[in-house]
């Protein structure tokens, strides 16, 4: 018999991180353009109206660390995941305020973010499962 690769059942993270980061940079990118809010401190501030880096750096592993953890969790363990996330991203948010890294206008309310982060973490799950999809139903 032969032996399989190692990486034979390992399954392709990359659609789903450059989703994730085309859509959190396009998201950025409307909501910095509207004024709905900004980022006083930010690399290559005359260049970029959003955090590149963040965008470049920040979310690719951000989304790997969530696919691979999220991969090996049942359905109600994901589900957990995604609310746990999505109530990361105003603690951050209200943190990254306090030392001017952030600013948002008045009608800004943090449960928006609560609702579009566990939208877009649960848009890239849907891609990720859709990109490797094999045939076999898991989870």
């Amino acid at each position: 018999m032969r032996k399989r690769p190692f990486l034979y059942n390992e399954p392709s993270y990359f659609p789903a991180i450059v989703f994730a980061g085309l859509l959190g940079t396009y998201l950025d990118l409307f909501f910095t353009g509207t004024g709905i809010f900004s980022f006083p401190v930010r690399p290559f501030p005359d260049v970029f109206e959003i955090h590149i880096v963040f965008n470049l750096v920040g979310l690719p592993v951000m989304t790997w660390a969530f696919l691979w953890t999220a991969r090996r969790m049942s359905r109600k363990g994901r589900i957990i995941i995604f609310i746990l996330i999505s109530f990361a991203g105003p603690v951050l948010e209200v943190f990254s305020e306090e030392r001017g890294l952030f600013e948002h206008t008045e009608e800004w309310k943090h449960v928006f973010s609560f609702i579009g982060y566990f939208l877009f973490f649960f848009l890239v799950w849907i891609v990720f499962k859709s990109t490797n999809a094999r045939g076999n139903k898991e989870n």
